[in-house]
């Protein structure tokens, strides 16, 4: 079965950053697993993580970025 894609924004804006989920838990000081949990639905990001997330992507892309664009569902 293929994976489905929770958070296709975040995961666009990832690439546009060029950066990949384990160095962006690194950056928001989470395990890699905890980040994969979140990216797949199974936990949620809290508040902090979304604006830090927010910040670091806006820093690496020079792009103002929405927090319900980045967190949009896309189930």
């Amino acid at each position: 079965m293929a994976r489905e894609i929770i958070f296709i924004n975040l995961e666009a804006e990832l690439m546009r950053a060029k950066l990949n989920k384990a160095e962006l838990a690194a950056k928001i000081n989470i395990s890699s697993g905890s980040m994969s949990s979140k990216f797949n639905g199974k936990t949620e990001f809290n508040l902090d993580e979304m604006l830090s997330i927010k910040s670091i992507l806006e820093s690496y892309t020079g792009r103002e970025l929405k927090l319900d664009y980045l967190f949009e569902r896309g189930e």
